[in-house]
């Protein structure tokens, strides 16, 4: 059916040489933002009117806006039955059939897609169905957590656990909270609740800079819009560039008329551009959600100000300068990375027992359904995986080479200062660009979908990944692990200790935003959550306005958002860790 507001983007595509489906989404991003700055002004007393005004700005996105009217109604569909899944059965197993189910009417969805050959520049369900599965499974096991003994859960699960099931309207408008309906990122019932509650902003603790306002903390306008021009940012660069940097171009004859460095670099250049796609849509929606006050995290521990990264779903800076596949892979699709630990690889785990290969192996696979079912998905995710695999041989067992020495009595503590050395930043510097150019070629099916599009591009560059790849596990597996080994002293030196202020700070993100808050300050969760600013703690929203300290911008884009939670890819591959020296003491992991 044609809507009036058609042309309008017909004439736009016109002009930005984007088809019409995709400069519609961006217009619905944006038009998010002065809607969440709406939404956050609702009466915490009267929360239907939230939820109701949430669906009623989904359904204009999905529906008349976008066209997606079917899908949308798929949608109601799978949240209907979930619903009457999570009331009726009480037994341990309902999670799993709400997760088999949502992941199968998924599926459909996928297959549709690839049956009827959809083309990727083509907006439709497929993208909000896959946001929602998340929302759906986590929900169905913040119920079950609801019904467990408090002392079988872990602190993420006490932080998200539901201790009574919420009615049809307010879990409607936690499924389709319009910020991030489309692209992300997806959350726990828990803190949407505690949005729409206004129970979210606890009291700041003494050594806070950033007051609470009438209605959220100090610094979620200057936040929201940092988001907001990032991704505006991100999405010019994907426009002047998108047609320029594209996969497409190493199948077509040109290609034979660069030469090999140019043919490099083509790769690596068509990797970023890619990747400028996913920041800009990533970053205007997670704007929209600090922008409605849902991205408020609690108070930096040390500076005292506002931490705004709940639902974080991607780190650039990170991702840019990662010098090792871990910390790219943990940086990227963040929430995605929660859902999959939360609800899959956790949950597979047996009472008492960690988790092995074959959780590992079962989160892949989940990931890459959850994706689609075209073989690129599946050829990406093989490389990442054998990748993340190399990595960790060469964290454990070439990288010590480089790190000066340790403290006494703790082997894997942190180096004495100054630190990094010299040897280690060459040995960070060549990590980044084998990052670098290792996901530039493992990404290309991502990208491609098709299994021989995506065979033949890695044949034209030589498939120089899995032929580095293959050479440095050859190496390992035949003599090399035991020559390094042989060259790592058993037993730490002597060194003087450090004191603590010698000592370099560690930032960490804890797992749950709801059990952070709570740790960080002492209190207990009915506290915590029940706490409401004293009148001493109040700004005015006109004090909020006349501050223009932008001192918030600098801490977001300054925070290096080590997340505890995102620690899932190396957890994953532990199972295939490589063996240790023996009387090598584990790793000491930060808390």
């Amino acid at each position: 059916m044609r809507m009036l507001w058609d042309p309008l983007f017909e004439r736009l595509s016109d002009v930005a040489g984007a088809p019409p489906d995709q400069i519609k989404m961006i217009a619905a991003l944006v038009l998010a933002f002065p809607l969440a700055a709406i939404f956050v002004r609702l009466p915490a007393n009267r929360p239907n009117l939230a939820h109701i005004f949430s669906l009623i700005v989904t359904t204009f996105f999905l529906w008349p806006f976008l066209g997606l009217g079917w899908g949308y109604l798929e949608l109601i569909f799978s949240c209907v039955v979930t619903y009457v899944l999570v009331a009726t059965l009480k037994g341990s197993n309902m999670p799993w059939v709400v997760f088999f189910f949502v992941m199968g009417h998924l599926t459909i969805t996928h297959v549709r897609r690839a049956i009827w050959a959809v083309p990727v520049t083509e907006i439709e369900i497929s993208g909000s169905h896959m946001v929602l599965v998340m929302k759906l499974s986590t929900f169905a096991w913040n119920v079950h957590d609801g019904r467990r003994k408090t002392e079988e859960l872990d602190n993420m699960q006490l932080a998200t656990r539901l201790s009574s099931l919420p009615n049809p309207l307010a879990f409607f408008g936690y499924c389709f909270y319009f910020p991030t309906v489309l692209v992300g990122p997806s959350f726990d019932y828990a803190s949407y609740d505690a949005l729409i509650k206004h129970t979210l902003y606890t009291t700041p603790p003494p050594n806070a800079k950033s007051k609470i306002s009438g209605r959220t903390p100090v610094g979620r306008r200057r936040v929201a819009l940092l988001h907001f021009a990032i991704g505006i940012f991100f999405l010019a660069i994907f426009s002047l560039l998108g047609a320029r940097g594209s996969f497409e171009r190493v199948l077509t004859p040109t290609w034979y008329t660069w030469g090999k460095a140019q043919q490099f670099g083509f790769i690596q250049f068509c990797a970023f551009v890619a990747r400028t796609k996913y920041y800009a849509v990533w970053s205007m929606s997670e704007g929209a959600c600090i922008q409605s006050g849902l991205g408020f995290n609690g108070y930096d521990p040390k500076t005292g100000r506002t931490l705004w990264n709940r639902v974080r779903n991607i780190n650039i800076l990170a991702i840019e300068t990662s010098e090792s596949f871990k910390v790219l892979l943990d940086s990227w699709n963040c929430r995605t990375n929660v859902w999959l630990r939360e609800c899959v690889y956790k949950r597979l785990a047996k009472k008492g027992q960690k988790p092995g290969s074959f959780q590992s192996m079962a989160t892949f696979v989940t990931s890459a359904f959850w994706h689609g079912v075209a073989p690129g998905y599946y050829l990406a995710f093989i490389t990442c995986g054998l990748y993340s695999y190399l990595g960790r041989m060469f964290r454990n067992m070439v990288r010590p080479y480089f790190l000066p020495a340790s403290s006494p009595g703790a082997a894997n503590s942190l180096p004495r200062w100054p630190y990094p050395n010299l040897a280690k930043r060459a040995y960070d510097l060549v990590g980044w660009a084998c990052v670098q150019t290792g996901v530039a070629y493992a990404v290309v099916p991502f990208f491609v979908l098709e299994l021989k599009p995506s065979v033949l591009t890695w044949a034209r560059v030589y498939f120089y990944g899995h032929v580095s790849i293959f050479a440095a596990v050859a190496f390992f597996k035949f003599g090399g692990s035991r020559w390094l080994r042989k060259g790592l002293a058993p037993k730490a030196p002597r060194v003087k200790p450090l004191s603590p202020a010698d000592a370099p700070s560690v930032s960490v993100q804890p797992p749950s935003p709801l059990a952070e808050t709570y740790e960080r300050f002492g209190e207990d969760e009915s506290a915590a959550t029940s706490g409401v600013a004293t009148p001493s703690n109040f700004v005015s929203e006109a004090d909020e306005a006349d501050d223009a300290n932008i001192e918030w911008v600098a801490h977001d884009l300054q925070n290096k958002d080590q997340k505890d939670f995102s620690k899932m890819s190396d957890e994953i591959l532990s199972g295939f860790d490589t063996p240790r020296r023996p009387g090598t003491p584990t790793q000491r992991k930060t808390q």
